[in-house]
């Protein structure tokens, strides 16, 4: 196996609707199957706005039955069934280009380079440092601050 981030490459889109459901605390969470449907409505006949990759980070803010509304790093929202969600913490880079470091400090060596919409999986924290990880393989890149990714 190939160590290497996964890759978001997607269009999304705003939900404008209204749900009634209760509210949980925001969780950070991902989508735990590849090309996962996510919906307008917590139905399986609502709508499909988009499909998410695996690994694929958000922020659950409600649940509602078995299905789950999230915000993701491009402020979009939608519905996915809650069975397709995971516990792995994963992050998304957020920047164009960001340095990965061999420790939480800006003057530690680099160790890899990252781009904009590629997928780790958070294996630490460390102040306002994130340790990134291969999703697939969870072998250790590395370290970058915490405002250049979404997920943490």
């Amino acid at each position: 196996m190939i160590n290497k981030p996964l890759s978001i490459f997607r269009t999304g889109f705003l939900l404008s609707s209204l749900i009634v459901c209760f509210v949980t605390p925001a969780a950070g969470k991902s989508i735990g199957k590849d090309q996962v449907n996510i919906r307008e409505q917590p139905t399986q006949s609502s709508a499909v706005l988009y499909t998410a990759p695996l690994g694929y980070p958000i922020e659950i803010k409600k649940e509602s039955g078995d299905w789950v509304y999230f915000h993701d790093w491009l402020d979009n929202s939608g519905w996915v069934y809650k069975p397709l969600v995971s516990d792995i913490e994963t992050a998304v880079i957020l920047v164009e280009k960001a340095n990965i470091r061999s420790a939480a400090t800006v003057s530690s060596a680099v160790v890899a380079h990252a781009t904009q919409g590629e997928i780790y999986t958070i294996l630490a924290r460390d102040g306002n440092w994130v340790k990134l990880g291969y999703y697939q393989s969870g072998t250790a890149v590395g370290w970058i601050r915490d405002d250049l990714v979404f997920g943490d």
